[in-house]
Order: C-alpha cells, then sequence, then structure tokens
C-alpha cells in the first residue's frame, strides 16, 4: 500500500499498468503459461547455449515464444551480463502474463544497473491493494530500482512508511531497494528509523528483518548514535544469529564508551564464533587502551577467525603502550602461524626504534621462521610481518632469485609493493644512483622475462603510481607491454587486464579491458545420469563438507565442476584464500589464486541469492571468466547477490567449514 502523497507522484502512471497487462500477450489457447523445464528439453539447451553476449537478437527471439518456460530463460539469460540495447525489449515483457516471466524480466532489467531501465520499472509496478496477486513481482521491482534507479526514487521508496509486517513482499523490496542504493553509495537518512524498526522486531518477516540488518551493517554513512539503546537491547535479545551479527556491527560502529562495553558484555557471552568475529572486527572503530586489552584478550580465542581480527586490531591500533605484551606473545610458541606472523610484525611496528636488540631479536626470529617453515603459506605470512623494516627489501630481493612456489613468488611482490609506497622510502634509499633501483630494476625484469601472472599482477599496482628512482633503469611500459604479450588467454585474463590498464596510464591512453572469449561448451551428456539436484562430499584434511549443486540454475557451471571432479582435479588443491565470516576459496592450480585452466566459462547468474551462508560459488575476475576455482560462504553475503554465479549450496559440514584456515586442503571429492 502506498499513502496518497507517493500515488501523486512516483506512482500515478502505475494505476494503468493492470489495463495492459495482457497486452503484449493476447491469450490463446495455444499459450502455454508454465515455466517448469528440465535441461534434457533441446530448446532448454539452446537457450543456455545462446547465453552469451554476442548472442542478444537469438535469445531475444525467444520473448515472443507460446511456452513461457522459453520467455522465462531467455529473459534471465540477460542477468548474466549488462547488455541497455536490450532493455526496450524486456520492458515489453513487464506486460507478459505470466507473473514469473515478468519477475525474469524485472530482475534482468535491474542487472542492466541502467537508469534506461528505471521508468519501465516504475511502469511495471501494480499499485493496488497490497494482498494482490502481483505482491512479489512489485517487491522484486522495488529490489530492481535500488540497483539502477536515480536519487528521486531513492526518496520516493524511503518515504514509504505504510508497509506492515503482514506485506511480506513488499516490505522486503523496500528493504533490499534500500540497501541496493546503499551499495551504489546513495543514501536516504529518513529511511533509518524504519530500518532499525524492521531489523529489530521479529514481527518483521526474516528476509526483511535480514536485508535491514544488512542495510545496517554495510551502509556506513548511516548514524547510528541516536539508535545505541534500541541496538543493545536487539543484540543481547535478538536469537537469529545471521541477524544478530549484522547488529553487533552496526552497535561496533557507535564509537563510545558505553557502545564497547556493550560489545565486551556480548563477546563475554562466548556466542555464535560468527558473532563473535564481528565484535571484534567492529573494534577498529574504537581506539583506546580499554579496546586494545580487549583484542588481547581476544587473541586467545580458539577459534581462528576471531583471533586473526584481534591480531589485525593489534597490528593497526596499537601503540608503544603494549610493547611488553607484544614482546611476551612473540615469544610463545603455541600461537597458529597466522596469529603468530600479525603478533611479529605488531611487534616490529610498535616496540620503540630505541630498543635495538629486542627489534633485532624479533627480526632473527622471524627470518628463522621463514628458513624453517615448509609450509608456503606459512613461510609468506612470515615475510609479510617483515615489511615494517623497509630494510628488509634487500632481503626479500635476494629470495626472489630462488626457485619458489608461486603463492610464494606473488607475497614477495606484495612485500616490495608495500615497502615502496612507504612515505619514507626514498629517505632510507637516497638519491636516484643508489644499488636499491639497479637491484628492483632486475627483479622486476626477470618478472617480465618469466611472465609469472601472480607478480605482474602486483607491478601493474606498482607502476600505477610514479617511481621516479626507477624510470632511468626499468621502461615500465615497453617492459610490461612485452610481458603482457607472454601470458596466455584466457588463463590470465585477470592479470592481463590489470597490466592493460597499467600500461593505458602510462602512455596516457584509453583503457579498454579485453574481454575472455568464450571457449568452453557446455557438454549436456555429463548430466545424463544426474538429476535436478546433485549432492557432492569435499573431504577436507578437516573433515567432510556435504554440497548440494543445482545444474537447472547454473549449468556450465555445474557441468565444469563434474568434469573436474571426474578427473581428480581437485584433490590437493589448497584453499588459498580464507576471510573470516565471509569466504573460503578454493581450486587455484597455482594455490595463490591467479591460476586458470585454458578455459573459461559462461557466467551463471540466477535468481538464487546469498542471502544464507553456505552458499557456493564461482570465483571470477569479471563476465565469462569463471574457470576452476569457487567458494563457500560463512554467512549471508548479500553484497555479492548478482555478481558471482552460484551454483550450489552446502547442507552439511558448518563446523569443518568454520574450522578451515589458509592452507588446508581438499583431499577428495565424492559425487553422489
Amino acid at each position: 500500500m502506498f499513502n496518497s502523497k507517493i500515488r501523486i507522484g512516483f506512482f500515478l502512471a502505475l494505476l494503468f499498468a493492470v489495463l495492459f497487462t495482457e497486452s503484449c500477450f493476447p491469450p490463446n489457447e495455444d499459450q502455454d503459461n508454465n515455466v517448469g523445464y528440465t535441461l534434457s528439453d533441446p530448446v532448454v539447451r539452446s537457450i543456455f547455449d545462446a547465453k552469451d553476449r554476442h548472442n542478444r537478437d537469438s535469445l531475444v527471439l525467444y520473448f515472443n515464444h507460446k511456452k513461457a518456460a522459453y520467455r522465462y530463460l531467455a529473459a534471465l539469460s540477460f542477468a548474466s551480463f549488462k547488455d541497455t540495447a536490450v532493455i526496450p525489449e524486456l520492458a515489453k515483457l513487464l506486460k507478459d502474463p505470466v507473473e514469473q516471466v515478468k519477475q525474469a524480466a524485472v530482475f534482468s532489467l535491474g542487472q542492466s544497473f541502467s537508469i534506461k531501465a528505471e521508468l519501465p520499472l516504475i511502469s511495471a509496478f501494480i499499485a493496488v491493494d497490497s494482498s494482490g496477486p502481483f505482491n512479489k513481482t512489485n517487491g522484486m521491482i522495488l529490489e530492481a530500482l535500488g540497483k539502477c534507479g536515480s536519487d528521486s526514487t531513492l526518496h520516493l521508496i524511503c518515504q514509504i512508511k505504510t508497509y506492515q509486517p503482514d506485506d511480506t513482499f513488499l516490505i522486503y523490496g523496500q528493504m533490499c531497494a534500500l540497501y541496493r542504493f546503499g551499495l551504489r553509495e546513495k543514501v536516504c537518512n529518513e529511511s533509518l528509523e524504519k530500518i532499525v524498526l524492521v531489523a529489530t522486531h521479529d514481527k518483521f518477516p526474516f528476509p526483511a528483518r535480514l536485508m535491514a540488518a544488512n542495510c545496517l551493517q554495510r551502509i556506513k554513512t548511516f548514524e547510528l548514535s541516536n539508535q545505541f539503546d534500541i541496538l543493545k537491547k536487539a543484540c543481547n535479545e535478538e536469537k537469529n544469529p545471521d541477524i544478530r551479527m549484522c547488529l553487533v556491527s552496526a552497535l561496533s560502529r557507535i564509537a563510545s564508551p558505553a557502545a564497547l562495553n556493550a560489545m565486551e558484555e556480548l563477546y563475554s557471552r562466548g556466542l555464535d564464533v560468527r558473532i563473535q568475529t564481528n565484535i571484534v572486527k567492529g573494534l577498529m572503530q574504537h581506539n583506546s587502551p580499554q579496546a586494545r586489552f580487549f583484542a588481547l584478550k581476544a587473541l586467545q580465542n580458539p577459534s581462528l577467525h576471531v583471533s586473526s581480527y584481534a591480531a589485525q586490531y593489534i597490528l593497526e591500533k596499537g601503540n608503544a603502550e603494549i610493547a611488553e605484551e607484544l614482546k611476551s606473545l612473540t615469544e610463545r610458541n603455541n600461537l597458529p602461524w597466522q596469529i603468530r606472523s600479525v603478533v611479529f610484525e605488531a611487534a616490529l611496528k610498535h616496540i620503540p626504534p630505541y630498543l635495538v636488540l629486542t627489534r633485532q631479536a624479533i627480526e632473527g626470529k622471524l627470518m628463522n621462521l621463514v628458513t624453517q617453515s615448509k609450509n608456503p603459506y606459512e613461510k609468506a605470512a612470515y615475510l609479510k610481518a617483515l615489511t615494517t623494516d623497509i630494510k628488509s627489501l634487500d632481503y626479500y630481493l635476494t629470495l626472489s632469485t630462488s626457485n619458489l612456489h608461486p603463492y610464494i613468488r606473488t607475497t614477495l611482490a606484495e612485500c616490495i609493493s608495500t615497502i615502496l609506497n612507504k612515505p619514507d622510502f626514498q629517505l632510507v634509499y637516497k638519491g636516484s644512483k643508489n644499488y636499491i633501483y639497479y637491484q628492483l630494476s632486475e627483479y622486476f625484469k626477470r618478472q617480465c622475462e618469466s611472465a609469472d601472472a601472480g607478480a605482474l599482477a602486483v607491478m601493474a599496482g606498482i607502476f600505477s603510481k610514479p617511481q621516479p628512482g626507477l624510470n632511468k633503469l626499468f621502461k615500465a611500459d615497453s617492459m610490461l607491454s612485452e610481458a603482457q604479450s607472454k601470458l596466455k588467454l584466457p588463463r590470465d585474463i585477470e592479470t592481463y587486464n590489470e597490466l592493460g590498464k597499467c600500461i593505458a596510464g602510462l602512455k596516457k591512453t584509453k583503457f579498454e579491458p579485453k574481454l575472455p572469449e568464450f571457449n568452453h561448451p557446455v557438454n549436456w551428456s555429463v548430466l545424463d545420469n544426474y538429476k535436478d539436484t546433485i549432492h557432492a562430499t569435499i573431504t577436507t584434511n578437516k573433515g567432510d563438507i556435504g554440497i548440494d549443486l543445482y545444474p537447472k540454475y547454473a549449468p556450465s557451471s555445474v557441468i565444469n565442476f563434474i568434469q573436474l571432479v571426474k578427473d581428480g582435479f581437485y584433490a590437493d588443491k589448497v584453499f588459498h584464500r580464507v576471510v573470516p565470516n565471509f569466504v573460503v576459496q578454493v581450486g587455484c592450480p597455482r594455490g595463490d589464486g591467479y591460476g586458470a585452466l585454458d578455459y573459461t566459462l559462461r557466467t551463471d547468474i540466477s535468481l538464487l541469492n546469498y542471502q544464507e551462508s553456505g552458499m557456493v560459488g564461482m570465483a571470477s575476475a569479471g563476465l565469462d571468466t569463471e574457470g576452476t576455482q569457487f567458494f563457500i560462504t560463512h554467512s549471508p553475503t548479500p553484497h555479492l547477490d548478482g555478481k558471482y554465479s552460484i551454483f550450489g549450496k552446502m547442507i552439511s559440514g558448518n563446523e569443518v567449514l568454520m574450522s578451515l584456515s589458509q592452507s588446508d586442503v581438499i583431499k577428495n571429492i565424492v559425487l553422489n
């Protein structure tokens, strides 16, 4: 329901839309309004095969097909790639007699992220009683407008105050709209009161509450100080951990002693690890002795999710006042290496420079740990800890001449980049004729000659900024261009484009990213012996994770996954990326995130979303760049919606998932 002000201003034309609902597709006895489909249908397969930015015209032809399922799939295909040219054709489907077809068109129009989609979406809103049959579509329209609407649309949606808890789809659509606007840095402060109300009261439907809570967690421009009492009460009483973890993140943004006290009290309850993680992560908003000692306490938490953020806080917000505690921590051998390495880095950063012997002892321990460690990820963590000392550059350059694991090579490049970006670098290495510039030049030349994808991607970032000491020794534009030509496409597409952007900046030309040409046809025969849901068991060194695969939503991703599993590809692959309470990622042949095989997949965006934990998605460096890497989410991550293909969901093994850390491995995957 809308109040009269909204009807007059924003949705006046909408009252007429229902009159024309069937004008595009007049009912006839041959019309098939069933949107159900099977992947064995050759036409369905042909629609999925045509789902490519080059095949727009062939997909649009299905918009007029008598079978609703084909119209539905063809419309949904455009959600995977932004194509503003098809907006007028998609807009016609907003008058389709089948509601699911309309919804597919709404979703794809929102996915265009184009202002051109705004008016068709507004015109499709059916401004009738909220208990009518158009609820879900109307809610989806509101969310789509959050992706492509203007500031005026934001403020009109923001002013809607009449939606009640039983307006399930509409209140959810409004919260989604405000969230999507927020991701685009478009915020209406008038909406804060309504967002807080929805997030903190269980009378509202859970999906709407979750999105409202995510608004509070993610939209940083909201001033939450006046909401302290409400948020504190909700954090104490909320039963659902998915909502509670968002609320504690919002509470932590209130930089007051009272908020910090509330966070400590919540932490002491031993709540869900994900909630504790967000509490400790939220310490970054506080800079006080109380917060620092809170972080030191959280370092002892057995969960790496929690202790990782505690260590990061101490690194970034610590000071000389805790130097003794840091020195003591460096002497403890029982800390996990992921934590111990950051503690070493924090010690070198915060222990005063005049304590020369103490600092030298810590650096000596670090170098010994680098030498002794057989785990490349552990070795890399200790290498990163040495970046606090600019003079470690000599050490890094010496190591870079060795035959190293790809993750170490990439890490060394990152360490060198960190030191080059330090403001006092040129004070330590004075003069353009300093020997270090010759050594750096030789290092960069070696990376260009070897065309290492990870190191080159880091170099692109280095030379995107002026490097005056290297200008005469290393001709960045020509050397990086030569290195770029050695990369293998589409395997190295991410690094190729990073270099391209850097080179364009050096030459002062316009950067046009290269889009990979699709080169991996869908092998439909792989699915012949499987049903619509396929179960897989991922056996890791920590235990088993069960996932369900969804070929009907992401056929190219699922078929590729099955083929890789049957080939034994994932055996011994390392979880190279673990972000606490966000994702674990695996499947990189190099082990550093820059690896792939010699093909790319189509992006498979569907109506599935990341508003649950345990979603299984394809890692990507852009449209149609998916290959072997996938991730599993620890918690709801709606900011990933519509960006990364979802091809499955975790159904068992949450404790195993939460225990995984960088360098853990997949031992085997079995398909059932």
